[in-house]
């Protein structure tokens, strides 16, 4: 089977070999939306289980695939959303004498940011580490 993505939809392509032409012929079988990936009954009547199975795990992969590149992009854009945060704070919210929702956001934030040290602690990224390979960097 072979995956092709379309601007809206994802075609499900089988390949058989044609004896008369001596190469592969391919045909759309059948084709999913991409905005709610579930396979249509339709697809599934023209589909063996072993392509079943097939079109279920490319899904499952695009789906991964796809969820991993928003995390990476979120990620990357973390350090500068962080810096905003910190500005917020410095000049718009005074503790207790200030805005309410600043509060539960701090709360939020310290709980996240526990997190977040953990997790990057057991990735191997220790505050240590990267601050020596930093000056290592930065030295000539």
């Amino acid at each position: 089977m072979q995956f092709r993505e379309r601007r809206r939809v994802i075609q499900v392509i089988r390949t058989t070999y044609d004896p008369a032409l001596k190469r592969g012929r391919s045909e759309v079988v059948g084709k999913i939306d991409k905005d709610a990936p579930a396979i249509p009954e339709k697809l599934r009547k023209a589909c063996t289980q072993a392509e079943m199975a097939e079109i279920e795990t490319w899904l499952a992969e695009r789906e991964t695939a796809l969820r991993t590149e928003t995390i990476r992009d979120d990620t990357g854009t973390l350090a500068e959303r962080m810096r905003r945060a910190a500005d917020y704070f410095r000049h718009h919210a005074t503790g207790s004498e200030g805005d309410e929702q600043a509060a539960v956001h701090a709360a939020d934030i310290w709980l996240a940011w526990e997190d977040l040290k953990k997790a990057m602690r057991k990735a191997g990224y220790a505050e240590s580490r990267l601050a020596e390979e930093q000056k290592e960097r930065s030295s000539p």
